[in-house]
């Protein structure tokens, strides 16, 4: 049977997506990110949150406490020990872009490997979004995983001299 576009993500329940509303305005304890209008948003005004304003966790501060990425990225190659620096700052910047309009896209950890680097993110995209700019800007060979019905995603990039 074919799959209808309404059933698209339906087995795709993560425990990390709110199904419940917050008071509002709730803050985030750990990061200082606001629940208002349904979802997480960055503070527009510096200094002290809202008086009496509900404390809670935001959805990527759970997944940071748990170490429950989202997404890996495996960074791999020669080529990466030569263009360590210019390819992070690629990640950075793609994380930085996504931060800006969604802030609950964030990388959790960069652990040196023994071939590379491992990237964990806190959502699927983001690391999508990381691997393709690598390899637009490298060209290299780009490998992404992920199983029907799950919210993880492995991203594989690799490029030797």
């Amino acid at each position: 049977m074919r799959e209808r576009r309404s059933d698209i993500g339906a087995e795709r329940k993560s425990p990390y997506r709110e199904e419940r509303k917050f008071p509002e305005p709730t803050v985030c304890s750990r990061c200082g990110l606001i629940y208002s209008g349904g979802a997480w948003h960055l503070a527009t005004k510096a200094g002290e949150p809202p008086k009496g304003a509900n404390r809670e966790l935001c959805p990527a501060c759970r997944r940071e406490l748990d170490r429950a990425p989202g997404g890996l990225v495996y960074l791999s190659g020669s080529y990466l020990l030569e263009k360590e620096e210019e390819i992070m700052n690629i990640v950075r910047n793609q994380e930085e872009q996504a931060r800006a309009k969604r802030p609950l896209q964030r990388i959790m950890w960069v652990e040196r490997k023994d071939e590379g680097l491992e990237i964990a993110t806190t959502n699927q995209h983001l690391a999508r979004r990381i691997g393709r700019a690598v390899n637009s800007a490298h060209a290299g060979s780009l490998v992404i995983k992920q199983k029907a019905g799950e919210n993880f995603v492995r991203v594989y990039w690799e490029r030797e001299r």
